[in-house]
């Protein structure tokens, strides 16, 4: 991931245009075009902003969610009786005195809804003036990214030769596909009888207050090592009780105890390297115990920074992160003097901050969190944060609305779509995934049956699970 500067961010987030394509009907934006076009208006009326005055944050909140219902409806081509909205709006962080504003909708497009908001709020309207106000098939189309039917080239024999890759597109996948998934799906069930068996088993038995499975390995291997651990239980119960009870268990790739507290079996181990793992497990309380401390006084170190734990594909164990917490305290601890240079009595709590291995780059992501490695010198730090901090800031308040909207638009799409279940990879953007879904729901009538009762993950690629999970590209192509 690399760094991006604010001009970056502004053409990333305009990658979320010309995605309108409901046939006969002009609604003009999507929500994903709505959302960018209030991205100022959020920056006045964002509740963060109103820490010190609960009254107003509330009803910021409150005001924001009945605008997000009323975008949606309209999304929906509902009919919204007219709403009156209340908030209070600063034009900067030390604004002591916010003005008060209320709204009137009543317009039956997101387009004017929208400029009412700005309008308002004596907002600019460059943004939403850049979209044209055509029908949605007169714009040009997204752009999903490099084309996988060109020409590929590789080389035999010391010289080059070409063919051509196939060019995946949605409906054509899921007609090749949907079957399969609903093949693997219906076979998982009946291991998920098992599973669902053997789980409560352990949590009476044992006194488990839960188990889960942290690896790519499909259904079948899950009950069977669920199989293992009840075998092990039941012939050591004692034992087990002694070390297990009262804790979360998870099937994985790694032994240990996790950041999270979840004791970690490795699958690939045999039982009775379980009962010897199990041994170890009290030692890392003490460790759990001191990591919030921790956590706490890097917070302190660089002017109250919010410390978070990114969510992750893979699993992060206690004793790792602990090393890399002891690492860049010490980092920090000696430069303090240039802390207190760069920031001089600036509060940075509205910013966060996730600590990562030493092999990771100093960034700050779209959604505004600094990812900061512990091999990298405090003065680095100190004057990466000092020179984006402002940005960082942006993007986080803009990240919070998006994951608002990002909620509400999912919902819509399974409901659309009849879906068993629609999610995500964690590295799929909440605009990326609006985008997504957006395009779902314009293409819901060819999708039809395809789809009803499935599971889709946006992800970056084709692919069909074990347990019948159906994975698409968060740009997927369509047809056309």
């Amino acid at each position: 991931m690399t760094v991006i500067s604010h001009d970056q961010h502004f053409q990333s987030r305009q990658y979320v245009l010309h995605l309108d394509r409901v046939p006969g009907f002009c609604r003009w934006l999507s929500v994903g075009e709505a959302a960018t076009a209030l991205r100022p208006f959020y920056f006045t009326v964002h509740p963060d902003l109103f820490g010190q005055h609960p009254k107003e944050r509330s009803i910021n909140e409150d005001s924001l969610k009945k605008l997000h219902q009323y975008i949606f409806a309209l999304r929906k081509q509902e009919k919204v009786p007219p709403t009156n909205l209340t908030f209070f709006a600063k034009k900067d962080a030390d604004n002591l005195n916010p003005s008060h504003v209320k709204i009137h909708l009543a317009s039956p497009n997101i387009r004017d809804t929208v400029t009412t908001v700005l309008s308002s709020c004596q907002l600019p309207l460059d943004y939403i003036n850049t979209i044209p106000d055509v029908s949605p098939s007169t714009r040009h189309r997204v752009h999903h990214g490099p084309d996988f039917g060109d020409i590929f080239a590789r080389r035999k024999g010391g010289e080059e030769y070409y063919r051509k890759v196939q060019k995946l597109n949605l409906l054509s996948w899921i007609k090749t596909n949907s079957q399969i998934s609903r093949a693997n799906t219906e076979e998982s069930l009946e291991f998920e009888k098992d599973v669902e068996y053997i789980t409560g088993r352990l949590k009476e038995m044992v006194g488990l207050r839960a188990v889960r499975w942290h690896t790519n390995w499909g259904p079948r291997r899950y009950t069977a090592c669920l199989t293992s651990l009840e075998k092990v239980a039941e012939n050591h119960l004692a034992f087990v009780k002694k070390y297990l009870s009262g804790r979360d268990v998870a099937i994985s790739d790694r032994n240990g105890v996790s950041l999270s507290g979840e004791v970690c079996l490795n699958h690939t181990d045999v039982p009775q390297v379980w009962l010897r793992r199990m041994t170890a497990v009290p030692a890392y309380d003490a460790v759990l115990e001191r990591l919030p401390f921790m956590e706490k006084e890097l917070s302190q170190l660089l002017c109250h920074i919010k410390i978070r734990r990114r969510e992750r594909h893979h699993i992060v164990m206690a004793e790792e992160y602990e090393l890399l917490l002891n690492k860049i305290l010490n980092s920090m601890r000696r430069s303090q003097d240039l802390v207190r240079r760069g920031f001089k009595d600036h509060d940075l709590s509205l910013l966060e901050m996730v600590v990562e291995g030493p092999s990771a780059p100093l960034t700050l992501t779209n959604l505004g969190q600094y990812l900061i490695p512990v091999s990298m010198p405090g003065s680095m730090i100190v004057e990466f944060i000092k020179n984006t901090r402002h940005q960082a800031e942006e993007l986080l308040r803009d990240a919070v609305s998006l994951r608002m909207i990002e909620g509400e638009v999912i919902q819509q799409t399974r409901d659309r779509l009849n879906l068993r279940s629609l999610e995500k990879d964690l590295n799929i953007s909440p605009a990326q995934m609006t985008q997504c879904c957006e395009r779902l729901i314009d293409h819901a009538d060819e999708l039809g049956t395809y789809v009803e009762g499935i599971r889709i993950r946006a992800t970056q690629y084709y692919s069909v699970t074990d347990d019948g999970l159906v994975c698409i590209p968060w740009n997927w192509e369509d047809d056309n």
